[in-house]
Order: C-alpha cells, then structure tokens, then sequence
C-alpha cells in the first residue's frame, strides 16, 4: 500500500485472498504503523489494544504492516493478513521486515535505472538537436549520444552506436585511439569517411568531441564536397550487379526520382553517390539525411529548415533545410521506409510542388535536386500495412535500383575478398594479404546476413589480429565457424545433387513465387531476363500455360 502525505492510500499490488479485516481499519492501522511505529509487530483487528499482542481468539484476525523506506513524497507498507485465529511470530515479522527492506532497495535501484535511462535519452535528444558533429562518451568510452551530423560522418547509424564502445565500431579504433591520448592525441583523423578535426571538451564523467569536416569528409548538414564513390566502386561481375551498374549509368543525368532498395549492408549509399558522381551534378553538392536518426520531433526542421524564432532555442538567423543544401545537386533520404506518416505528407507536397517552406515562415522556396531514396525494407508490404503512403511510394519509385544481397551473388564474394584485402594491405602497411583456400571457401560458402559490410567489418578483425610478419589468413574467422557449428546447413546431410538439378530448382521455384513473371524471376535469381529462358528452354520448363518457354526476345 502506498500512503501520501495528504493520506490518501491506494493499493499498489495485492496477492492470495482479498483481506477479510474491515477495509478502513486496514487503512488506520497503515497510518498509525507510519505514525507511531517503524515497524508494528502484529495487530489484532478485534482485540481491544489492553488485551495485548498474545491474547488470540477465534475469531481475531491478525495484520501485520511492515514500514518500506521510499521518496520522500509518499511511503511503502507491507501487510500481510492471517487466517483467523492464527498469529504471527516474531521471526516471521523478522523475515517479512527483511523482505520489506530487500524489495524497497529493488524499487529504489529500478527507479534510479529509469532516472538514468531519462537523462540518457535527454541527453541523446539534446545533442542529435545541435548541427555539430558531436559525440558524447562517458569514461569507459562507451558512445552515450551522437548528433546526426555526427552519425552521418562516421556512417553509422544512431541505434547502431549508442551503447556500443568507440573502438568496437568498426573503423572508428583511430578516432578511439587518438580520443584516448587526450591532448596528447593527433589533431586530426582520417576515416572511412574522410579527415576530420578533433575538438575535445571534458565533462564530468566523460568526453565529448565535435568532428570538424576535414579533407574529401562528409560537411555541413550531410554535404559532400563531391561525392566518394563513383559506379566502379560498386564491385561485382554478377548479372545482377551488372545490370544494376548499367541502369545507374543510364539514369544519372535524368532528373527523376530514383529508389534504391536492398538488405542492409548491400552498398545503398554507396550506388547513390555513384550516381552523383556519374551525373552531370557531380560538382554540386551531395547531402544525405538518414531519417531514422534525426529525431521524430526535429524532422521536418532538419528537412525543410527554419525561420528565426520559429521555435525556443531556433537560430537567430534561423536555418537552411536539406533540400536547400541540396541545391542543384543530389538529396538522399536514406531509411526513407522508417520516416513517420505526418512527415510522408509534408515531403509529397514538396516533391509535387518543387517548393519548400520552412518552419515558421511563409515563403516558398523552389529547390531544383535530384531525389534518391533507400530503404531496405518492403514497401510495398509497408503500403499493404497503412505504414506507407501509396501516392509518395509511387512518386519516389520512378526508376527502381534493387540491389542484390551478397548470398545471390556468391560468385562476387572472391572479388570482393581480393579487392579489401589490397585495401588493407596498404593500410597496415603490407605488401599484401591473402587467404586459404580453405578460408576462402568459407568465406564464399556463408549467407552474410550483413552483406557486404559484413564481409568487409570481418576481414577488417582478421587483418587487425594478424602477427607483423604474418600476411596469410589462415583460420577460418569465428564469426563464420561459430554461425556454422551453431546452425549446420540441413542440406549437408543429404545426398549432393548436381548442378543441373539445382540451377532447374533455383529457376522452377523463382518462377512459382513470382507466379510465372519471367522479369521479377530473372531478377530474383541475379541473371539476365534472356539467360532465364535459355534455362527454362533447357530444362524444359513451361509457365503461363506455355508448352515451352518463349523464345528470346518473347514477351513476359
């Protein structure tokens, strides 16, 4: 029972039976133990207080309450009724005024965990407001906020970092190791993403660090002075990689929409830029806005800008949006497929009107951007469930770039193996690195559920564990073996199949789960769409009510 400091009561968990003793005197009994008494031994509802606590008749009904230290505001009791007749003893008050004290030290931790969960998420709310670059850590370098300027800068997500260790992030051990040397640490850093400027500023328990964009790194609000990667970055000589190279090659000096799709870790930044730099735009700028790391309430602010005073702490020369960064360059909204319903609305008006407002003002502003969105999630399934609106879906997928997940392009996997391990061999300083064929076998066998990424983060940890005079891998990583002993491939246990009959398999049940539509089957299995027939020739297989696949060229 809870009791305030206007006595008023209320029940706050209750367990057995409801308690037969008369309600109200329940009630006193509480505040008189609160009053009176740390803690009352027994009390007996029907016994007049002369008659003391070892007179017991039949029909006495025990009640034991049971002081529980808690804020200051209101207080905690335990009580506990027995049978009639029945009596408590003094060990059992014991006992139970021990659980009394271990259950208030419970609350008390929780409520201090929640204490510490709200000014964790305060903190993160506050610092992924401001435009820095700014990353708070505490004292074990472990990241506490990052703003979304910051997450755009190192190219990790927000969800991704917070809770995690600076030097477990991948590629982020330079910048861990030059934040721990302290003012004794480099000036500046070279990332993944580019230089970037350190600006260190202690704080009782931690650190926090502002980025400042250095040579070739991410700018201002997600601008790129030129965008990194051009469409042979994007490796591969899979038919699927393929076509999706040549489609972005054709489409880069377009205006239109482009929708990028693909699992995570598949390179959708990455296909993006290669479009900027592939464009006509590739001397303007090039932002990108992940919309799942700006936080729900500062989103349109960030998208669309601000006016001064539009809000309490704006800028008092307010603030340009993305779209106005963006200008006559490139705009990518990466995680398009988690951005809320209300703002869905907002950025269609834009796209059809080519005009932004900003908070708190009532011009117009045109904005003449190339539009890139990603996402790997379905949205079509997201339009299915109401979570994604169909007129903005249709929009944004003007031209539709899928990439393909790593497992659908094994063959690609030896490629890109030779292409990072060069890579790293320059950077630590090697002549080169190479693998097993046993560990390469391996590492062409696994599904990397992280793609790409994956790929590239593992072979990263291996190279780092290597001896200075080593510069073969020759272990299999734990992460692939361990994966393997825990979840064994069922089809290792049964009989080998040839060639043939998987390549007839891929192709039959592709085309079932597309219900016969050779063009969605022939992107699915990463072939071209005449490659597909030609197999479905040979294999005798027949769709859509046809004796034999069409010829090349045929209608799907």
């Amino acid at each position: 029972m809870e009791i305030g400091l206007d006595g008023a009561s209320r029940a706050i968990a209750t367990d057995g039976m409801p308690f037969a003793a008369p309600a109200d005197q329940v009630r006193r009994h509480a505040r008189s133990t609160l009053n009176v008494y740390l803690t009352l031994e027994a009390y007996f509802l029907s016994v007049a207080p002369e008659a003391g606590a070892d007179a017991v008749r039949a029909d006495q009904r025990p009640v034991v309450a049971v002081s529980m230290p808690g804020p200051s505001d209101s207080r905690l009791l335990l009580l506990v009724e027995r049978a009639p007749g029945a009596a408590f003893t003094r060990q059992e008050i014991r006992e139970l005024e021990i659980f009394a004290f271990l259950a208030s030290s419970a609350f008390q931790r929780v409520r201090s965990e929640g204490f510490l969960k709200s000014a964790h998420a305060l903190e993160a709310a506050l610092v992924g407001a401001v435009r820095d670059a700014v990353i708070a850590l505490d004292s074990d370098g472990v990241v506490r906020a990052l703003s979304g300027s910051a997450a755009t800068l190192i190219g990790r997500r927000s969800k991704d970092a917070i809770g995690q260790r600076l030097r477990d992030l991948p590629g982020m051990a330079p910048l861990a190791l030059a934040l721990a040397a302290g003012d004794r640490g480099p000036e500046t850093v070279k990332l993944a993403t580019g230089e970037v400027r350190l600006r260190l500023r202690r704080y009782q328990g931690g650190l926090a660090v502002t980025l400042l964009v250095g040579r070739g790194a991410v700018g201002d609000g997600g601008r790129i002075a030129g965008a990194r990667f051009d469409l042979e970055d994007l490796r591969g000589e899979s038919a699927g990689i393929v076509r999706v190279r040549e489609m972005a090659r054709r489409v880069a000096d377009s205006s239109l929409p482009i929708l990028v799709t693909g699992e995570t870790g598949t390179g959708k930044e990455i296909l993006a830029q290669a479009i900027h730099s592939a464009s006509s735009r590739a001397e303007a700028p090039f932002v990108g806005v992940n919309v799942s790391a700006i936080p729900r309430e500062l989103l349109e602010s960030e998208m669309f800008g601000y006016e001064a005073g539009a809000f309490t702490g704006a800028s008092a020369q307010g603030s340009p949006g993305k779209f106005e960064l963006a200008e006559n360059g490139t705009l990518l909204l990466d995680e398009i497929g988690d951005m809320p319903l209300e703002m869905q609305a907002k950025l269609l008006r834009v796209l059809q009107e080519r005009a932004v407002q900003r908070l708190g003002g009532s011009r117009t502003r045109p904005f003449c951007a190339r539009i890139i969105a990603s996402t790997n999630h379905d949205l079509e399934q997201l339009v299915r469930e109401g979570r994604f609106r169909l007129d903005l879906f249709h929009r944004l997928r003007v031209v539709h770039l899928r990439l393909p997940a790593l497992r659908e392009r094994r063959g690609d996997v030896r490629l890109l193996v030779e292409h990072h391990l060069r890579n790293l061999a320059k950077v630590s300083q090697r002549d080169s690195i190479r693998v097993t064929p046993e560990v390469m076998t391996a590492l062409e066998t696994y599904d990397w559920p992280g793609n790409v990424r994956e790929l590239i983060n593992v072979l990263e940890c291996e190279v780092s564990l290597l001896a200075p005079h080593q510069d073969v891998l020759e272990a299999i990583p734990d992460a692939l073996a361990g994966r393997a002993t825990r979840n064994p491939s069922p089809e290792l246990s049964q009989d080998v199949i040839t060639l043939a009959d998987a390549e007839r398999e891929a192709c039959t049940r592709a085309l079932q789960k597309t219900m016969g539509n050779v063009a969605r089957a022939s992107r699915m299995l990463g072939v071209a769409k005449a490659t597909l027939y030609s197999k479905m020739r040979l294999y005798g297989i027949a769709y859509r009510g046809t004796a034999q696949a069409p010829r090349q060229g045929g209608t799907d």
